[in-house]
């Protein structure tokens, strides 16, 4: 899958407007994908129109199409995990762009090159060969490799650019899922103090003797959830996504608000255990310390946030 529109229209003023759409897309991948369909439709008519031999070819390619508009509706939980509905979208968007190089004259497949390389060089190394295989001069006098080469280019960058967006899916169902079983952790903990008032997770300050344990907990929880938020606020307002429909800056968010609260806990715990030399007299004290543990959830969730820079790094370096 990419989200990439770079490759510039091949049209010459004669196109018309693509078919209207029903209903505007509502995710950002939608948008997408609804202005790559719209510009393939207006190169389709205009080979179409400067070639009426392309006709078969071009009703051909214009109903594979067709079959992304199912998809630009609304999805349920499933599809959004799986990500079935982008995939498939960007794939058919990739397979038509491959054969409409069989319909372009050698002129314009040159023309179109330095749009194709500089797109593929967002995921592909600067020298690898499908990028520097390419002779203009040469290879207008063989119409026939040249759109070999360039169908090779663009088959090698759309395959890179799925599996990246294959694994940047991944991650973000790991994070939510690291998320999903923190914040239930954190639910259970409150639940079982409730239940069982005489077993004390926290041992509540000297102001705080009549507080029940649960609450002094939840309050805790809470403390740690806004450390987590203060220490992440930088990172999550400087982030970028790329265009991506995965919102990884998001799940990075959620991510370290779900466990900050959870280091905040494990935290006290040791402090209140005399492993850490600090005392808590006050509850004011053992909320604040629940902060300082809360925004220390950077040193945890560093990893997904180095493996969230890596996969961006192809797309935000530009």
């Amino acid at each position: 899958m990419s989200t990439d529109t770079t490759a510039p229209p091949a049209g010459t003023g004669r196109e018309t407007a693509p078919p209207a759409t029903t209903s505007i897309p509502e995710a950002v991948w939608q948008v997408r994908v609804r202005t790559k369909l719209d510009d393939l439709y207006q190169q389709l008519r205009d080979l179409e129109s400067r070639d009426g031999a392309n006709a078969v070819r071009v009703g051909e390619l214009r109903a594979q199409l067709s079959r992304v508009e199912s998809v630009l509706g609304r999805s349920n939980v499933i599809d959004w995990l799986r990500g079935g509905n982008v995939e498939y979208a960007w794939q058919t968007v990739h397979a038509v762009e491959r054969a409409m190089v069989e319909l372009r004259s050698p002129e314009e497949l040159l023309g179109l090159l330095p749009a194709y390389q500089a797109a593929a060089g967002r995921y592909l190394a600067t020298d690898d060969k499908v990028l520097t295989a390419f002779d203009p001069t040469a290879d207008q006098a063989q119409p026939a490799l040249l759109r070999a080469k360039v169908q090779a280019l663009l088959l090698r960058y759309h395959t890179e650019s799925d599996e990246f967006n294959e694994s940047v899916r991944r991650l973000r169902n790991r994070m939510l899922g690291l998320s999903v079983f923190a914040l239930v952790a954190e639910t259970l903990m409150v639940l079982v103090q409730w239940s069982s008032p005489d077993l004390q997770l926290l041992k509540p300050p000297t102001d705080a003797a009549g507080v029940p344990a649960w609450r002094l907990l939840f309050f805790v929880l809470i403390a740690g959830a806004l450390g987590a938020f203060i220490s992440a606020l930088p990172s999550m307002i400087t982030s970028r996504s790329g265009g991506l429909p995965y919102r990884l800056p998001f799940q990075q968010g959620l991510l370290k608000l779900a466990i900050g609260p959870l280091v905040a806990v494990v935290g006290i715990m040791l402090v209140i255990g005399g492993l850490v030399e600090t005392t808590v007299n006050s509850t004011a004290a053992l909320l604040g310390v629940a902060i300082v543990f809360g925004a220390g959830q950077q040193a945890v969730t560093a990893f997904a946030d180095r493996r969230a820079s890596e996969l961006l790094s192809p797309i935000t370096k530009s």
